[in-house]
């Protein structure tokens, strides 16, 4: 028995990269947080945040992004198993998009402690 099948990993990593890529060119609030989390990548860099900064931002984008994407999947079985309109179903899909907005505006509040520090020195 092989340690690592890599066949199988590589197979892994192609069933992934084809999932972020259906999820960028299908899904409009994905790309939305690809945007947000450039620009916040963009302005770390501009504000020469510290390692430990940068870390915690990229925590906070990458929560977003990973949530946003068990929400698509989540959505996806639901329409799935219950095509027609079900009030089970949309409280699991307003409660996944709940999800989504909390994890953003988390994000939010957490990008703002690490970068209004900065802005203000840049001011001052």
């Amino acid at each position: 028995m092989k340690l690592i099948d890599l066949k199988k990993l590589a197979r892994s990593f192609h069933y992934a990269f084809r999932g972020v890529i259906r999820l960028l060119s299908n899904e409009q609030n994905a790309r939305i947080h690809a945007t947000a989390a450039i620009l916040v990548g963009i302005c770390a860099y501009i504000l020469d945040v510290t390692r430990v900064e940068a870390a915690v931002l990229f925590i906070a984008v990458i929560m977003v992004f990973a949530i946003e994407t068990l929400n698509t999947a989540i959505e996806k079985i639901c329409d799935i198993i219950e095509p027609k309109d079900n009030h089970k179903v949309a409280y699991v899909k307003d409660g996944m998009a709940g999800a989504v907005l909390i994890s953003a505006i988390i994000s939010v509040v957490v990008a703002l402690l690490i970068f209004l520090p900065h802005i203000r020195d840049l001011i001052s």
